[in-house]
């Protein structure tokens, strides 16, 4: 029969107390409630642990030869019961999350801070379309995701972290690359605007039309975005223009000139999750969770 952890956490205080009403105190019960548990483990053991006289308590040789090793035991227990209520409160454990390029810089805030306040929990981070990410997310391949412009989607949450201004970008030889002064979205009219593969970032493309009508005009756009690449080679190479934000486009701002604009055009950075209770998703995606909302209701991931 398995011993209960309890009954020797019991014998190990009465152990150190030789007094029943000493030992009661220190485990917060009664003298009879203590007197139950050892003998129930006398009775798992087969030996007794205690001799009992009238006005004394001692260790039997079964008691001496046990108590060693109870209290590995005992410690042993507590051990997996802090644990386990550290996994309980998502302060360890491993998370899977998936970020998309245009919220780099977000995410290396997001992540440093994380470790700092939950050192306990190993992320697993990959990189990937926005759109991809949302996907993984449905089938729990990740917990959670960070995504720029995710396109609102069944099977996933999309929490706005913050919202970034867009800039243009436009390759070094467009006519724009030398204006100085900030551009109008109006005076765009006549430009072929970049767009992402529709698979990998649905709600971006969605975003940059909406922005272009509600300037007063239907955007020109690049005919059949399809790759990785799609929008960096149209905007580099075929002289097509392109909104971004300024921490999305640093890791493809080579032969790129980027330019404010006069309208306060933005897009958000989110956090996406399975569309669960949050009750039900994993303890560590709940703790990530909280820091994420914590530093952008702190103005923290603005200035990342």
């Amino acid at each position: 029969m398995s011993l209960d952890p309890r009954l020797l956490h019991s014998f190990v205080v009465l152990a150190e107390e030789l007094h029943f009403s000493r030992a009661g105190e220190r485990l917060h019960m009664t003298q009879p409630a203590l007197s139950q548990q050892i003998k129930r483990l006398e009775l798992q053991l087969g030996v007794e642990v205690f001799e009992r006289t009238r006005s004394s308590v001692r260790l039997s040789d079964g008691g001496r030869a046990i108590l060693g090793p109870a209290r590995s035991a005992v410690k042993a227990a507590g051990h997996a019961e802090e644990i386990a209520a550290a996994v309980a409160r998502g302060e360890r454990g491993e998370l899977r999350l998936g970020f998309s390029p245009g919220v780099h810089y977000v995410a290396q805030a997001i992540l440093a801070e994380a470790a700092r306040r939950l050192p306990g929990v190993r992320t697993r981070a990959r990189q990937d379309s926005s759109g991809a990410l949302s996907e993984e997310v449905v089938q729990g391949e990740l917990e959670l995701a960070l995504g720029f412009c995710a396109e609102p989607r069944s099977g996933v949450v999309c929490e706005r972290l913050v919202v970034e201004p867009a800039v243009l970008a436009v390759g070094t030889g467009h006519r724009l690359a030398s204006r100085r002064r900030p551009v109008r979205l109006e005076e765009l009219r006549h430009e072929t605007f970049a767009l992402v593969d529709p698979q990998a970032g649905l709600g971006y493309n969605r975003a940059v039309i909406a922005r272009c009508k509600e300037a007063g005009f239907e955007a020109r756009l690049v005919a059949d975005p399809h790759g990785p690449m799609a929008w960096e080679t149209a905007v580099r190479l075929e002289g097509c223009v392109g909104l971004t934000t300024r921490s999305a486009a640093a890791s493809t701002a080579r032969d790129l000139c980027l330019l404010e604009l006069r309208e306060a055009v933005s897009f958000p950075l989110q956090l996406v999750r399975p569309a669960v209770p949050l009750g039900s998703l994993k303890p560590v995606a709940r703790a990530f969770r909280q820091v994420a909302r914590e530093m952008a209701a702190s103005g923290a991931l603005a200035q990342a």
